[in-house]
């Protein structure tokens, strides 16, 4: 059920995020899909980080890495979750609960399983980092698209509505992420010779 609901989501069906929505047993499913996203993003990480080590030992830049993106991807979701669902109920009068919410955003997570398929392209020189990251890029936009369906679906809002919702929550989940990476890890953005 969990990977035929994953591949619904993806594939832009909105009536899987009205069964999740009305399915309590659902959120132990979306927990699932933010693990097994997670899961992939560590992987993508640590073959990354490894690639461009000269020394076999894992350094602590990948540890740090890594937790950053399993940490990334969990909090990610529960705060994605939480603004939207705030937006669309206390500013376009949706109706729903943050637990539903989380459910359908878990979900709306399901096209970056594509992303583990950038992995392999980490060892191919600069070509295989254009497509990994034209890759990731396809997988964001994709993922955006479907978080525009399980909010208008789960709050029971107009597309136009959750598609403005999507894109207030996109800017202020990048604008934390970016002011929360800069004040955690300063030295990669010092600027060279100042």
């Amino acid at each position: 059920m969990l990977a035929d609901r994953m591949f619904r989501a993806a594939m832009l069906d909105s009536l899987v995020f009205d069964e999740i929505k009305a399915d309590r047993t659902a959120t132990t499913q979306a927990v699932q899909v933010v693990i097994i996203i997670a899961v992939i993003g560590i992987i993508s990480t640590l073959v990354q980080t490894l690639n461009s080590t000269v020394e076999s030992a894992v350094q602590p830049e990948a540890i740090t890495s890594i937790a950053t993106s399993a940490a990334t991807a969990v909090v990610g979701w529960l705060l994605w979750a939480f603004l939207a669902y705030l937006l669309g109920t206390a500013v376009f009068g949706g109706t729903g609960s943050y637990v539903e919410m989380l459910r359908a955003i878990g979900f709306a997570q399901s096209p970056s399983v594509i992303s583990i398929l950038s992995v392999p392209l980490v060892f191919v020189p600069v070509a295989g980092a254009v497509l990994g990251g034209l890759l990731g890029v396809a997988a964001a936009l994709w993922v955006l698209i479907v978080d525009v369906i399980a909010t208008r679906q789960t709050l029971g809002i107009s597309t136009g509505k959750a598609t403005i919702i999507t894109v207030i929550v996109s800017i202020v989940m990048v604008v934390s992420f970016v002011a929360i990476t800069i004040a955690l890890f300063p030295e990669n953005f010092q600027l060279e010779g100042v």
